[in-house]
């Protein structure tokens, strides 16, 4: 009796199990999360300033929203947010990206934390005059790189390419662009022939052409951070060490 007492329970077990399975073979895949743009110059490089989204000030430093898993990216020169005396890097300014003639294309970005290598921290090392900033929408929603779209970074790039140079002169209300040719001013730093770069475009990115659009091979910055003379610049070579740099900085929290 126990066995033919259970027998409709058990029936109707096995057709809610089919239903099921018939459900959800015809269930939809959940959707790709949207594809990120494609990024430019004009919309993932940027401008640092001193302030905050409601009160910006002046911009003195520029950085490019760079690929991550997260998406909210920057990186920059070390010195730009880094006195390279013992203290820790500071935080709070903002980042606007495209930014021109006062218009602000993509928004403002708080700087939330930024990663610089201790050595640099410690003393200044223009070998490491490398930072990961993780920034946050002053204004807006969605990580940076959803908005701008980010470069990805060529380490242990050599030295020999064609780059185009952009970045953000203290006295000009947009970028400057650079064209020339890198050159290996020692093992841990690259020089850039181009004449123009002037203050505040420490950290900009230095770009060639790559096989999937523009990458990352160096930034302002490095020797005399940047160089004394407006006639050439520098880097700090972006050794494949500084991936770890920027693995950290994904890992902060923003």
């Amino acid at each position: 009796m126990r066995g033919l007492g259970g027998a409709p329970a058990v029936l109707a077990a096995v057709l809610l199990v089919l239903g099921c399975v018939s459900a959800c073979a015809t269930s939809p895949p959940p959707p790709d999360p949207p594809a990120r743009p494609t990024p430019t110059e004009a919309a993932a490089v940027g401008a640092l300033f001193e302030g905050s989204a409601t009160g910006l000030g002046d911009h003195y430093c520029s950085g490019s929203v760079v690929d991550s898993p997260a998406g909210d990216l920057v990186l920059t020169a070390a010195h730009c947010v880094a006195a390279g005396d013992g203290t820790p890097a500071r935080t709070g300014m903002s980042f606007v990206p495209g930014y021109h003639d006062g218009v602000r294309p993509h928004g403002v970005w708080t700087v939330a934390s930024a990663a610089v290598d201790p050595q640099f921290l410690a003393g200044g090392d223009p070998d490491f005059d490398v930072a990961f900033l993780t920034v946050q929408p002053a204004d807006g929603a969605g990580p940076v790189e959803d908005v701008t779209g980010g470069f990805p970074i060529a380490f242990d790039p050599g030295a020999g390419d064609a780059v185009r140079a952009i970045g953000y002169p203290d006295e000009d209300d947009g970028p400057t662009v650079r064209s020339g040719v890198t050159q290996q001013f020692s093992p841990t730093q690259l020089a850039l022939p181009a004449p123009g770069l002037e203050d505040g475009t420490s950290g900009g990115p230095w770009l060639r052409a790559g096989a999937a659009g523009p990458e990352i091979v160096g930034l302002t910055g490095g020797y005399e951070q940047g160089g004394y003379s407006f006639d050439t610049s520098y880097s700090t070579y972006l050794a494949g060490s500084f991936a770890a740099l920027r693995d950290q900085a994904a890992q902060a929290p923003g």
